[in-house]
């Protein structure tokens, strides 16, 4: 075997052909300086950046609500005004700000606060906190044009229409002046944070936003409606735009930092929210534990209902402890949330960098001896030949490797160690990948000033998140499909080794041929087991093989000293399909593999019990980055009333019973998925899930239509 540190290569020298880059846009500082001054430049220039973006933005004043602020930004005239010279620093948007410090402080303190720290400071770290401060006071001055401009408008205006311009004028001037002393105001400043920001993530709103809500709502400045009417108002905000892909996860519920259950009454309101909107932004998760009340999940399993993918589920007795034997301290791990899709982080705390490697790919190189499958005019190798163009898909492995010679093989145990040798062979080289990657942002890194400017560690000691501003470093490693490797195994070790219903080589024939001319035996490998159906044969394979990826992780040698963090997950699923071919399980090229650690869609057959006990076998606490299965119901199954909320919520209660981590619940009917292929502009609010997020399915290509077709219906 390959253990971290030691390289055993069987071949004169692997070519690497498909990467995929760490989630940071550092440059390389010029050779003739230091990359101490190359950073202080680049802070530099990102405070510029910010101060003119935000000078370059046309404030806005809402037609109707109360809600100020546009929702995006002129980047391209900042950048004209720039001299084209525009660096926004590096932020990926995929975790939250400390919305916590945001909303304590408000954007004049921030910048006060890093002005007077900068005179305890020298170098980097003050020229770092001077950008903070130049970025909080701009964000500052933006949100006192809007109350400027609402006044003004104000004075043109009479009766109910004057009133609402004052009070937004009001309001805006409030956050522009100090920190937020009410529920209105801190809504109105978290907006023009996230705005400014340029979206992303949202983190644990419920958590922040609650102080204010429960001030107002126990002095009688609010009540519950108005409330309701302020949250709908942001939920319309946070759909304007793009939709789909946004990374815009909010996590509900959960125990607080002290370990004890932090659902309140803002819990339900943003429910309420989103039940009331009906649109797919914000992607809504749920934190739930053995102490989590009945009408949380009654109303979680009220959200699932909806058949949006809204509302996956995050079990904290699984996910906690993970999170602590791998370093985080207990008050940071019981503060957790996630990512834009449904990856772990620490909300406020910590960002997030990850690569990904495809576990199916590593399965083909197996049975090609260290090759990829693109002979007889096998449609991937024609895929193949575009790898050298720009920005082509890229799964993150090796040729070259030699892990054995499938053809002389007598048994599966010589295949399946072939496989873990070249699965970890690929890892490892995907670790070392990562860690240059973190030594390079920790050398080079320069995050945006004003996102820095939120967390309370770069705000005191001027430390970029990169170099120590964090309080939790969050690195991941991303597995690929096992699931879809486990029944490509489990086919050979059947129809190969125990039923001898061919050879080795035949079946490399198939492959290459991808199963034309082959289909008595592809109907032979579509038989065999298949993870998904409670079948420990499969399930246990899966088992193993993420338990080896989750201990090689887990054990790498890192740069900031705490562990880099496993995921069971695969957020190219569908893209991968196009450049593996046929595999063993019959599946064929371009045919879908698993999402995550789900079933292969369109093979789990035996209902969602089957499927949550499957996923259970595997090491899901143990991958604490994400280990996300998707079960997806057929609306016949899952009407719209208390028998479907019922059914909901026995499933809720299996999976934490069964120890599961991450579980998304999406209920669709089949039949109107596939007349919205046919008749689109009848179904635009046909809202589906996609791998962490929703989105209008008309929207989606075409092949992920399929994708989610097939995953629906399981018959298929």
């Amino acid at each position: 075997m390959v253990g971290p540190g030691r390289i055993e290569t069987k071949a004169a020298t692997p070519v690497l052909v498909y990467y995929w880059p760490i989630m940071s846009t550092a440059i390389q500082s010029n050779q003739q300086t230091t990359a101490c001054d190359a950073r202080q430049r680049r802070a530099t220039r990102a405070a510029a950046a910010f101060e003119a973006m935000v000078s370059c933005a046309v404030p806005e004043i809402p037609a109707q609500g109360f809600l100020a602020g546009p929702h995006t930004f002129d980047w391209d005239a900042a950048r004209e005004r720039l001299d084209h010279t525009l660096d926004r620093g590096d932020d990926n948007l995929h975790f939250a700000l400390n919305v916590e410090t945001l909303l304590g402080r408000g954007f004049s303190d921030i910048a006060e606060k890093a002005t007077a720290r900068t005179r305890d400071c020298q170098g980097e770290a003050a020229v770092f906190l001077e950008a903070i401060a130049r970025c909080h006071r701009a964000a500052a001055d933006f949100a006192g044009k809007h109350a400027r401009i609402a006044a003004d408008q104000a004075d043109s205006s009479q009766g109910e229409e004057a009133q609402r311009l004052e009070q937004i004028s009001t309001t805006c001037q409030a956050v522009a002046s100090q920190a937020p002393a009410s529920f209105r105001q801190a809504v109105q400043l978290f907006w023009f944070a996230w705005c400014l920001r340029g979206r992303g993530t949202i983190g644990r709103l419920d958590q922040h936003l609650y102080p204010f809500y429960k001030a107002d709502l126990d002095t009688d400045r609010i009540d519950r409606q108005e409330a309701l009417r302020i949250l709908v108002e942001l939920w319309e905000g946070f759909n304007r735009g793009d939709t789909g892909d946004t990374l815009r996860n909010l996590m509900l519920g959960g125990l607080d930092r002290q370990g004890h259950d932090a659902t309140n009454d803002l819990t339900y309101l943003m429910i309420d929210a989103a039940l009331t909107v009906c649109k797919p932004e914000p992607h809504l998760c749920a934190r739930v534990h053995g102490s989590s009340p009945a009408t949380f999940l009654d109303r979680v399993a009220d959200l699932q209902l909806l058949g949006h993918g809204q509302g996956t589920i995050y079990h904290d007795d699984a996910l906690i402890p993970s999170l602590i034997e791998k370093g985080v301290p207990p008050e940071s791990a019981r503060n957790y949330s996630n990512d834009g899709c449904t990856e772990v982080t620490i909300d406020g705390e910590s960002g997030i960098s990850f690569l990904q490697l495809e576990a199916v790919k590593a399965l083909e190189l197996t049975l090609f001896n260290g090759e990829q499958n693109v002979l007889h005019g096998n449609p991937v190798g024609r895929y193949v030949t575009r790898l050298q163009e720009p920005r082509a898909l890229r799964t993150g492995l090796v040729t070259g490797y030699r892990s054995g010679d499938f053809t002389a093989m007598t048994d599966f145990a010589q295949l399946y160690e072939a496989f873990l040798d070249q699965y970890l062979y690929q890892v490892d080289r995907k670790l070392e990948e990562l860690t240059r990657g973190v030594e390079h942002s920790m050398e080079h890194g320069c995050s945006s000033p004003f996102q820095a400017g939120t967390f309370p560690e770069c705000l005191q000691t001027g430390r970029d998140p990169f170099r120590g501003g964090f309080t939790v470093p969050c690195h991941m490693l991303f597995s690929g499909s096992i699931p879809t490797v486990a029944d490509g195994l489990a086919a050979v070790r059947q129809v190969v080794f125990e039923q001898q219903q061919c050879s080795p080589a035949t079946m490399l024939d198939a492959l290459r041929a991808n199963f034309e001319g082959y289909e008595s035996l592809r109907h032979l490998c579509r038989k065999a087991p298949k993870f998904g159906n409670d079948d420990e044969r499969v399930d246990e394979l899966a088992a193993d093989i993420a338990r080896h990826f989750c201990e090689r992780v887990k054990g790498w040698p890192t740069p900031t000293g705490k562990p880099y963090w496993p995921a069971l997950y695969n957020h190219l699923f569908n893209d991968f399909a196009k450049v593996i071919g046929a595999t063993p399980d019959g599946r064929r090229w371009n045919d879908p593999i698993a999402e995550h650690y789900s079933p292969t869609p369109g093979q789990a057959r035996s209902g969602p019990t089957a499927v949550i006990r499957s996923a259970a076998r595997g090491p899901l606490a143990d991958a604490c980055g994400s280990a996300v299965f998707h079960i997806s119901l057929s609306r016949t199954m899952v009407p719209r009333n208390d028998e479907g909320r019922q059914l909901l919520r026995g499933l809720i209660g299996g999976a934490m019973d069964q120890g599961v981590a991450v579980m998304n619940t999406a209920i669709y009917d089949v039949a109107a998925l596939k007349e919205a292929q046919m008749n689109p502009e009848g179904h635009q609010d046909l809202i589906v899930r996609v791998w962490g997020f929703s989105a209008r399915f008309v929207e989606l290509s075409a092949d992920m239509q399929d994708h989610v077709i097939q995953r629906t219906n399981q018959e298929a």
